[in-house]
């Protein structure tokens, strides 16, 4: 329903939800849909939410900026 050119915000907030699975969702939907969307920002959380590393739960918050073609 977006039209050429407009914006779809995109976002994950479990730790069970991979950037890879994340970007293949919408790679999905997007194929289903006829349309190709570009990547124009990966977001994560603030800064006062760090990622701590050997703990991968605390990467939980993911967020896809994309343009849709």
């Amino acid at each position: 329903m977006i039209r050429k050119g407009g914006l779809l915000v995109t976002c994950s907030c479990s730790h069970h939800v991979g950037w890879a699975e994340l970007e293949e969702s919408v790679t999905s939907a997007a194929a289903d849909a006829h349309r190709r969307v570009r990547l124009l920002e990966r977001r994560g959380a603030a800064l006062d939410h760090p990622v701590v590393l050997g703990l991968p739960e605390t990467e939980y918050l993911k967020c896809l900026v994309l343009q849709v073609e």
